[in-house]
C-alpha cells in the first residue's frame, strides 16, 4: 500500500508519536524523575518546514513531558497533545479542529499503543525501525529510523508532493522574519 504523490500534496494535518518517532527511544532518568531525550535535529527542521507551508503539525503522545513540552514550544508547532492513552481519541479531535479528513492526515507510530491513530490516519506511517505490528499497520514506512531523520523524510515527501521547496521556503521565513524585525526597530 504506497502513498501516491496527489495523496502527499493533500496533506493538512501531520501528527505524530514521540518515543521511537521524534526521538531514538531513549529517556535518561535521574532521581527527580526524566531528565532528557534525544531530538534530531533535522526532524524538528522538518516540522518547521511543514507548519510555515501551511501544513498543521500536531504532537500526541501517552507521556506528559515537560521535556517534550519545551521541545513543541521551540519548533511553534499547532497542537501538543500529552497524556493520551487513547491517542486515536486525539487524533480524531485534531482533523475535526483543523478540518481534516483522514485522507488529509498523516500520522506517524512506531509501537502498538499507536494502533488506534494508525488506523484513523489515511497515511500512517512509521520509522524504519519501528515494532513489526506498527510497519505492518502502516501505508508508508521511512527508509530511516526514529529520532534520526523518518520524520524529516515523510515531511520532505509532503512538501515535495505540494512543489514547495524546503530551501525556498526557509529563505522566505527568513525574509518575512527580517522585515518584521525592520518594522520593529
Amino acid at each position: 500500500m504506497s502513498v501516491t504523490e496527489q495523496e502527499w500534496a493533500g496533506v493538512k494535518l501531520f501528527a505524530t508519536d514521540v518515543d521511537g518517532v521524534l526521538t531514538d527511544g531513549t529517556v535518561l532518568y535521574g532521581e527527580g524523575g526524566e531528565l532528557a531525550k534525544r531530538f534530531f535535529i533535522r526532524d524538528g527542521m522538518g516540522l518547521r518546514l511543514l507548519e510555515a507551508a501551511g501544513v498543521k503539525v500536531a504532537v500526541i503522545t501517552s507521556e506528559d513531558s515537560p521535556v517534550v513540552a519545551s521541545r513543541v514550544r521551540r519548533l511553534m508547532l499547532s497542537a501538543y497533545c500529552p497524556g493520551m492513552k487513547r491517542k486515536g481519541d486525539a487524533l480524531k479531535a485534531l482533523m475535526q479542529q483543523y478540518g481534516a479528513t483522514p485522507e488529509q492526515t498523516v500520522f506517524i507510530g512506531d509501537d502498538v499503543n499507536d494502533a488506534e491513530a494508525l488506523q484513523i490516519a489515511g497515511i500512517s506511517c512509521a520509522p524504519a525501525d519501528a515494532t513489526e505490528f506498527a510497519r505492518e499497520s502502516a501505508r508508508f514506512v521511512a527508509g530511516k529510523p526514529g529520532g534520526l531523520g523518518a520524520v524529516r523524510e515523510i515531511a520532505d515527501l509532503v512538501l515535495a508532493a505540494k512543489g514547495i521547496s524546503a530551501e525556498q521556503l526557509w529563505q522566505s521565513i527568513h525574509k518575512q522574519a527580517e522585515s518584521h524585525d525592520v518594522g520593529s526597530v
